[in-house]
C-alpha cells in the first residue's frame, strides 16, 4: 500500500534521528502502523542494538505485542517483497539491507547481521563496565576490571609531559632507546645485547619481539604441554613510515626529522623481517611447522649470532636440562633472521625493539576514549568480561531455551542417521560409529563459569588514576608463556573435545530470538547455527569404511557440480573439492526445519497464531525460511565484491541461502514454487535424507 509522504517522512525520520530501545521503537511502529509504515523499506532498524530493560522483566500481553511489532518492522524493513521468492529468495528477504546498512567505499567493506550482533554485544559489555562499582554486588575480579577501565577513561587528563615521562621509565627498565638520547649523548652500541633485551621484555610483559616463546598443548594430546620457540606472529597491517613517525612524535616527543628518519628505519626492518616469515598461520596450532630440538641443537644451530637456548633460559630464568625437548617454530625464519641481523646497525635494531615495547603502552589521546578503553579491557580481560556478560544474560530460562533447541536438533539428526532409507549409503558399522559420535557431542556456551577469577586476579594491585601503571601490572601478572587469549566470537566445533561452542553474544535478549517471538525465528537462527556445527562433527571420516566413503563421494560430487554453476558478481563459483561447509549449510537448514516441524506438531491448532508476526502475512513455515535467509543478509562494496569473486574461499552469503534452500523441497512447497525454477530445481543434492 502507498503511504502519504508526510506521514511516512515524520515516522521514518523520527526513528532515524532518535536512539530508541526496541520497546520504544515498537511503540513508535505501533503508532505508525495505521499508516502502513511497516510496508516502507526505508525503515531504519539500528534500534536493534539497544538494550531492552523493560522487556526483560515484563511478560504482559502489551509488551509481547509491541515487541512482536518491533521484530516484524525490522524483518519487513530488510525485505523487497515485490520480488519473486521462487526466483531470488535472498533478494526477496534481504534486498533492502544495503539501503539500511550500506557498505561504504572505505569502511566497512562489508556489513552483515553478524556485525550487528557483535556491535550489540560490545555495547552491552560497555554498559557492564560503566555500571558503578559496588562492593555489595560485584566480586573482587569485577571490581578490579571496572577500576582498570575507569583508570583508562581518566588517563586522558594526564598531562602530556608526565605521560611521556612514564613511557621513558618503562623503556629504561630494559636499557636505553637510541632515539631518546639527549643531544650530545653517545648511545653505547657495543654494550647493547639485543637477545638479552627481548628476553627481559618477554619475561616482564610477555611480548614476542623478534622471537616467539610460547607454551601450547601437543596437537595430538592436549594433556601434554610443549614449549615452542621461533617465528613471532606476523603483523596483519603493513606499517607506514608516516604513521610510525607520528607515533614517535606524539608519544615520545621526538623532533620531526628524527622521528621521520627513525620511522623509516623501523619500517624497513619490519619489512625485511616479514620477508622471512611464513604467512597465513593465523590461529592455527603451532605444531604444524615445528621441529623437535634439544637444548644443544638450539644453541648451536645459528651460533654465534643467535643462541635460542640462551634466549629460552633468560626468559625462564633457569638452565635447560640436556634431555629437555623444545620445538623450533618455522626454522626458515631463524635462518632469515641471521641475515637481517648481520645487515642491521645496532641502533636501528634497538630502536625497533623499544618501539615494539612502547607500542603496547601508547595511549592515543586523540582517539575516541571509550573505544580505546573497551579495546584494552577486551584484550586483557577477555574471559572475565565474557563471564560478566554470561552472568547478566545467562538466565536459567534462556539456557533452558537453548538446550531445548539443541536436544531437538540432535534428535532430528539421530533419527535421520538411524533411518536406513534416508542414509542408505552408510554401512551398518559406519552408521553405528556416526551415531555414537553424535550422541557424545556436547554443547558448551562458554561463559568461563569453571574459572577461578579471584585466584587469577586476587593479587593484582591497581591505582585509581594511573592507567600505564595498571596496564603494566596486568601484563606482568600474566603467564608470559601463554598465548594471547582470544574468546571465540563465532560458533565453532572443537574436534578434540567433541563439543559445539557457542559465543556468549548469542545470549543477547530479543536480538535473533526471544521468548516474545515465534519459535520459527528461534529454530531458523539459533537452530541452524547449532545444527551447522553439529554437522561439522561428522567431518572426520578416517574410520569410515570404503563403501561408505564411496557413497559419500557421490553425494559430495553433486554439491560440487551444483555450486560451481552458481554465479557471484558475474562469475561462476570455482570448482572445489572443499564442500564440507556447503554440506553443513544444507544439513543445518534440514535439521532445524525438522526440529521446528516437530514443535509445530505439538501445538494445538488454536496456538498456531502465536507462530506469526503482526503486519507480516507469512505462514509459520514461511516465516522460518525468511528468518533463516535474513540471518545471512549482507552488503559489500564493489571493490570488496570484485576481490572476493577472485579469491573465493567461502561461498558468498547470497549463494549459501540459495544453495541450501534450493535443495530443500519443503521450501518450494511452502512458497508454492513452480518447477523448474531457481528455488525449485529438477535435481537436488542431499547428504542426509
Amino acid at each position: 500500500m502507498k503511504v502519504r509522504g508526510g506521514r511516512r517522512f515524520s515516522c521514518s525520520l523520527a526513528m532515524r534521528r532518535a536512539w530508541f530501545s526496541v520497546l520504544g521503537a515498537a511503540l513508535l511502529a505501533l503508532s505508525c502502523a495505521t499508516g502502513h509504515l511497516l510496508s516502507q523499506p526505508e525503515l531504519d532498524t539500528h534500534i536493534q542494538l539497544q538494550e531492552q530493560p523493560i522487556s526483560q522483566h515484563n511478560d504482559s500481553a502489551y509488551v509481547q505485542r509491541v515487541m512482536r511489532l518491533a521484530k516484524a518492522a525490522e524483518m519487513r524493513s530488510y525485505m523487497r517483497p515485490e520480488l519473486d521468492a521462487c526466483e531470488d529468495f535472498f533478494g526477496y528477504s534481504c534486498g533492502n539491507w544495503p539501503k539500511i546498512n550500506p557498505a561504504n567505499a572505505a569502511q566497512p567493506r562489508e556489513t552483515n547481521y553478524q556485525q550487528l550482533l557483535a556491535n550489540g554485544y560490545r555495547h552491552k559489555q560497555q554498559r557492564l563496565l560503566q555500571e558503578p562499582a559496588d562492593p555489595e554486588i560485584d566480586d573482587l575480579p569485577t571490581l578490579k576490571l571496572k577500576q582498570f577501565y575507569a583508570s583508562c577513561l581518566r588517563f586522558r587528563q594526564t598531562p602530556l609531559p608526565l605521560y611521556r615521562q612514564r613511557l621513558q621509565e618503562i623503556a629504561a627498565e630494559f636499557g636505553r632507546m637510541p632515539a631518546l638520547a639527549l643531544p650530545g649523548q653517545i648511545w653505547p652500541a657495543d654494550d647493547f645485547d639485543w637477545l638479552a633485551t627481548v628476553a627481559q621484555i618477554k619475561r616482564k610483559y610477555g611480548l614476542d619481539i623478534l622471537l616467539l616463546l610460547q607454551q601450547a598443548p601437543d596437537p595430538q594430546n592436549k594433556t601434554i604441554a610443549r614449549l615452542y620457540v621461533g617465528q613471532p606472529p606476523r603483523s596483519l597491517v603493513k606499517p607506514q613510515p608516516s604513521q610510525v613517525a607520528a607515533q614517535l612524535e606524539q608519544h615520545l616527543g621526538l623532533e620531526a626529522s628524527l622521528a621521520s628518519r627513525t620511522a623509516r628505519e623501523i619500517v624497513d626492518l619490519e619489512l625485511q623481517l616479514g620477508k622471512g616469515m611464513v604467512s597465513g598461520l593465523g590461529n592455527r596450532p603451532l605444531g604444524g611447522l615445528a621441529k623437535p630440538r634439544s637444548p644443544a641443537e638450539l644453541a648451536s644451530a645459528y651460533a654465534p649470532a643467535l643462541n635460542l637456548t640462551r634466549y629460552v633460559e633468560l626468559v625462564l630464568q633457569r638452565p635447560l636440562q640436556p634431555d629437555e625437548l623444545l620445538y623450533e617454530h618455522v626454522d626458515s625464519y631463524q635462518a632469515h633472521l641471521l641475515v637481517v641481523l648481520a645487515q642491521t646497525p645496532a641502533h636501528v635494531l634497538a630502536n625497533y625493539i623499544f618501539h615494539k615495547l612502547l607500542q603496547r603502552f601508547y595511549y592515543d589521546r586523540s582517539a575516541p576514549v571509550v573505544a580505546q578503553c573497551m579495546s584494552s579491557a577486551t584484550q586483557l580481560f577477555p574471559q572475565l568480561l565474557t563471564n560478566m556478560a554470561y552472568r547478566r544474560y545467562g538466565a536459567a530460562s534462556t539456557l533452558s531455551d537453548i538446550d531445548d533447541v539443541w536436544q531437538q536438533i540432535k534428535r532430528s539428526f539421530y533419527n535421520l542417521l538411524e533411518n536406513n532409507n534416508s542414509t542408505d549409503w552408510l554401512s551398518q558399522d559406519t552408521r553405528r560409529l556416526v551415531l555414537d559420535q553424535l550422541n557424545a557431542t556436547r554443547l558448551l556456551l562458554n561463559g568461563y563459569t569453571h574459572w577461578n577469577f579471584t585466584e587469577r586476579y586476587g593479587q593484582l594491585e591497581l591505582k585509581p588514576n594511573d592507567f600505564l601503571f595498571n596496564l603494566a601490572a596486568v601484563l606482568s601478572q600474566r603467564n608470559v608463556l601463554e598465548p594471547s587469549a582470544v574468546v571465540p566470537t563465532a560458533p565453532t566445533y572443537d574436534p578434540l573435545e567433541n563439543q559445539v561452542l557457542l559465543p556468549v553474544a548469542l545470549l543477547q535478549p530479543n536480538f535473533l530470538w526471544s521468548r516474545f517471538y515465534p519459535r520459527a525465528l528461534r529454530y531458523a537462527t539459533l537452530g541452524t547455527i547449532m545444527a551447522e556445527q553439529l554437522a561439522h562433527s561428522l567431518d572426520r571420516r578416517a574410520d569410515w569404511d570404503a563403501a561408505t566413503l564411496a557413497g559419500f563421494g557421490k553425494r559430495k560430487a553433486c554439491y560440487r557440480h551444483q555450486y560451481e554453476r552458481l554465479r557471484y558478481a558475474g562469475n561462476y563459483l570455482p570448482s572445489s573439492e572443499l564442500q564440507d561447509n556447503n554440506m553443513a549449510d544444507n544439513a543445518a537448514i534440514q535439521l532445524a526445519y525438522l526440529g521446528y516441524r516437530s514443535y509445530l506438531a505439538s501445538l494445538a491448532s488454536s496456538a498456531l497464531i502465536t507462530e506469526q508476526l503482526p503486519s507480516l502475512s507469512h505462514t509459520p513455515e514461511q516465516l522460518f525460511f525468511l528468518s533463516y535467509a535474513q540471518l545471512w543478509c549482507n552488503d559489500a562494496n564493489e571493490q570488496f565484491r570484485d576481490k572476493q569473486s577472485l579469491l573465493l574461499t567461502e561461498t558468498p552469503n547470497a549463494l549459501r541461502v540459495q544453495g541450501a534452500l534450493a535443495n530443500t523441497a519443503d521450501f518450494a512447497r511452502v512458497f508454492a514454487c513452480s518447477s523448474p525454477s531457481p528455488m525449485n530445481p529438477e535435481q537436488r543434492c542431499r547428504l542426509y535424507g
